[in-house]
């Protein structure tokens, strides 16, 4: 469980920094940062695939995965909470639920979420959670220079996401 705990505050302080930093970070950093972390992203996912030898599981835990997320409009719900924390928590047109929506699908809808969670809770191997919370504290402190105090409510999904699968 402390690999999503770490998860959670990193989150929490990519977030801070990321609003300390708000509009601070120029167009071109941002897109040079994001493209970085998704070329990490793709390097961890290509080896880990290359390094399982479960391809054909992981395929139909994928198409799974996607099939019962769209059944049960998970999109749909997260966007529903994001819209009800912002009227509970902000004056309208903050932008509080495109942060905690958008931040949220990132943090969760992930391999590394599932799989690291496994692992922590299986093993007590956090390294993966460890590894995403660098990536998520990098990711988190743009999304919130640029969509703003939303991306920090997104820790509360993944401590639920990613603890109950720990």
């Amino acid at each position: 469980m402390l690999g999503t705990i770490v998860n959670a505050g990193a989150i929490v302080l990519g977030c801070a920094v990321g609003l300390l930093l708000r509009r601070g970070i120029p167009e071109r950093v941002t897109d040079a940062v994001m493209k970085g972390i998704g070329l990490c992203v793709i390097y961890i996912g290509v080896s880990g695939a290359l390094e399982g030898e479960k391809t054909i599981a992981m395929i139909i835990a994928m198409a799974a995965g996607g099939a019962i997320g769209t059944a049960l409009d998970l999109n749909g719900g997260m966007e529903r909470l994001g819209r009800l924390l912002e009227e509970k928590l902000a004056r309208g047109g903050s932008g509080l639920s495109a942060g905690f929506v958008t931040a949220s699908l990132i943090y969760c809808v992930g391999a590394m979420a599932v799989v690291g969670s496994l692992e922590d809770g299986l093993n007590g191997n956090a390294a993966t959670l460890y590894t995403k919370s660098v990536l998520d504290f990098m990711i988190v402190m743009i999304l919130a220079s640029t969509l703003g105090a939303g991306a920090v409510c997104s820790a509360l999904p993944l401590l639920i996401y990613q603890g109950s699968i720990t």
